[in-house]
């Protein structure tokens, strides 16, 4: 009690100026602190996807060959082009960052067995599977393939994807063959299906990519997306037409 009577009114203002600059220090360096997070998570790359349709068509030489090969394409065409030759569907993966993603490193997963459940309902469909195939005949559905999903699967990489505002370049991936043609084969067995109605357990499962990649400090980053498929359009399998179906892909982050 003593000392405080014997401080003085200077005494006190110059505790309160000490108080005031040390509390002012402590905001500053929070401040800035806070601007340097900012700063840096402003250059923090993100990888992302979007939406699209795409045209499903039969080859041209599918009736020699007496099985249905599925083509893919983002664009309608016309009546009397070709459908033949090597196909394949790509989908854009961008950076909507503002840093370079580096190491771009993505694989695709699949629930094989939820989609095995769920197209061989159908009891005319033959599907044969080991460790690095899978065969699925059905005379129903004119068809005879055969996937090497592992490989499908493994994926790829890119070195970098710069922030799309830097730079228009679409960059694409392919997306798996067999994904396509599973949930064709699975939505052609409901055309006309009767019975109950479907429980969670009978929807086609959705393929999931996962990317890796790392910032301009090496610092680890993850996304995982889910594709899932739907249909606009999907023609009878005996109908007289090379364009079997119009799909979309509806994409979320997991």
């Amino acid at each position: 009690m003593n000392i405080l009577l014997n401080i003085t009114t200077a005494d006190w203002i110059n505790i309160v100026i000490a108080t005031i600059t040390f509390i002012t220090t402590i905001i500053a360096l929070l401040t800035i602190n806070e601007m340097r997070k900012q700063r840096v998570h402003s250059y923090h790359p993100d990888i992302n996807m979007a939406n699209f349709s795409f045209y499903v068509y039969k080859g041209d030489f599918d009736d020699e060959i007496d099985s249905i090969y599925l083509y893919s394409y983002k664009n309608k065409k016309e009546e009397n082009e070709k459908i033949d030759g090597f196909n394949e569907l790509k989908i854009g993966i961008n950076n909507i960052g503002f840093g370079v993603a580096k190491n771009v490193r993505w694989t695709w997963t699949f629930d094989l067995n939820q989609a095995q459940k769920v197209i061989c309902k159908n009891k005319g469909v033959k599907w044969e599977s080991g460790d690095d195939f899978l065969t699925i005949d059905s005379k129903k559905a004119n068809i005879k393939w055969a996937f090497d999903v592992n490989e499908d699967n493994i994926g790829g990489n890119f070195n970098f994807i710069l922030p799309y505002s830097n730079e228009n370049r679409e960059t694409e991936i392919v997306i798996p063959d067999y994904f396509i043609s599973l949930y064709w084969l699975y939505m052609v067995n409901q055309i006309g299906k009767k019975g109950p109605k479907k429980s969670l357990e009978d929807f086609f499962p959705p393929l999931e990519l996962n990317v890796n990649y790392t910032d301009i400090h090496s610092n680890e980053m993850e996304k995982k997306f889910l594709i899932e498929i739907h249909f606009d359009m999907i023609a009878a399998v005996r109908e007289k037409t090379k364009e079997l179906a119009k799909f979309r892909f509806e994409i979320s982050e997991k």
